[in-house]
């Protein structure tokens, strides 16, 4: 998916054919982020957010930034740094969870490194989240991809943008009447 700054909201469908939407917050602190230049480095943090009760549809709604523990060079960045753990318990006390983690990459298109599969095994593994995913985004410098994990089997898939009309709206699913 193209990386815009100035989108609302993006929607994908989850493999149990719900679906998750991707709040501008998200979008816009990735964005201030992104490895567009030589000097700039691997970039990442946490993604919170929610599951809604009524529909089991989830939203992403914000993300955390690098900050000056967190270890960082142009091909590499580890969550070091204590304000991370803030930023997850003061969404907590708004009702927003722990969902994954997102990272940028230097190449326009991302692809996940071994690295990157390496270390959502193991996220697969050990951690749990507000919903029955965990969610992995990378931002390249043109595109981005997100990916979701199901804790029930460990199984990551890529996400796909929920289908759009001509006019950039997002169309009906008939068979939940949900707007995905």
């Amino acid at each position: 998916m193209e990386i815009k700054n100035d989108i609302r909201c993006i929607k994908l469908i989850l493999p149990n054919g719900k679906v998750v939407d991707v709040l501008s917050p998200v979008l816009g602190e990735i964005c201030k982020w992104l490895q567009n230049e030589t000097t700039k480095p691997e970039s990442g943090g946490y993604i919170v957010g929610y599951q809604h009760t009524s529909t089991g549809n989830i939203s992403l709604e914000a993300v955390s930034h690098p900050y000056l523990m967190d270890i960082k060079n142009r091909v590499r960045f580890d969550i070091r740094d204590p304000r991370h753990q803030l930023f997850l318990r003061k969404a907590r006390r708004n009702k927003s969870y722990y969902m994954g983690v997102w990272h940028t990459h230097p190449q326009e298109v991302p692809v996940p490194s071994d690295i990157d599969w390496n270390d959502w095994n193991e996220t697969m593994r050990s951690d749990t989240t507000g919903c029955q995913f965990v969610f992995f985004i990378i931002a390249g410098t043109k595109e981005w991809r997100v990916w979701a994990g199901a804790l029930e089997n460990g199984i990551i898939h890529e996400l796909m943008e929920c289908e759009k009309n001509t006019e950039g709206i997002y169309l009906k699913d008939e068979t939940n009447e949900e707007f995905c």
